[in-house]
């Protein structure tokens, strides 16, 4: 999830860094130099968060999850590289689908988290009497 957060910070930090630009040609160049990097490091989160995600879903064989979480995390995967096409796409109707598929791999990163979070407490266990 810290991953996903660190997208949303990206993509704001290149966006906000655009529209506090003057409104001259020196400094909107040099808001769009900027904006650049902040988009470079956009791109690097994203590749490494398919490593990450197919980790997830090693480790989800691995731990035997239920099928539905794993598949539900094979999902996920399915789902960035859907993102990694929308990006590329020179249709603006098509490329805007891009930050749609972004909430909607939030959503299912969040259940997914919620759904198997390891720490959280369970039900309290009634004591036995022999």
């Amino acid at each position: 999830m810290l991953q996903f957060v660190l997208q949303l910070y990206f993509v704001a930090a290149a966006v906000l860094t655009i529209f506090q630009a003057n409104d001259n040609a020196k400094d909107v160049y040099s808001a769009f130099k900027t904006a650049d990097s902040f988009a470079g490091l956009h791109r690097a989160n994203g590749d490494l968060l398919g490593i990450t995600i197919l980790v997830m879903i090693g480790c989800s064989f691995g731990a035997r999850y239920p099928w539905r979480t794993t598949i539900l995390t094979s999902v996920l995967f399915v789902l960035l590289v859907i993102q990694s096409f929308l990006a590329y796409i020179n249709v603006p109707v098509v490329a805007g689908l891009h930050g749609v598929n972004a909430l909607i791999m939030i959503g299912l990163g969040g259940y997914l988290t919620g759904r198997n979070w390891a720490f959280r407490r369970g039900p309290e266990a009634a004591p036995t009497t022999p």
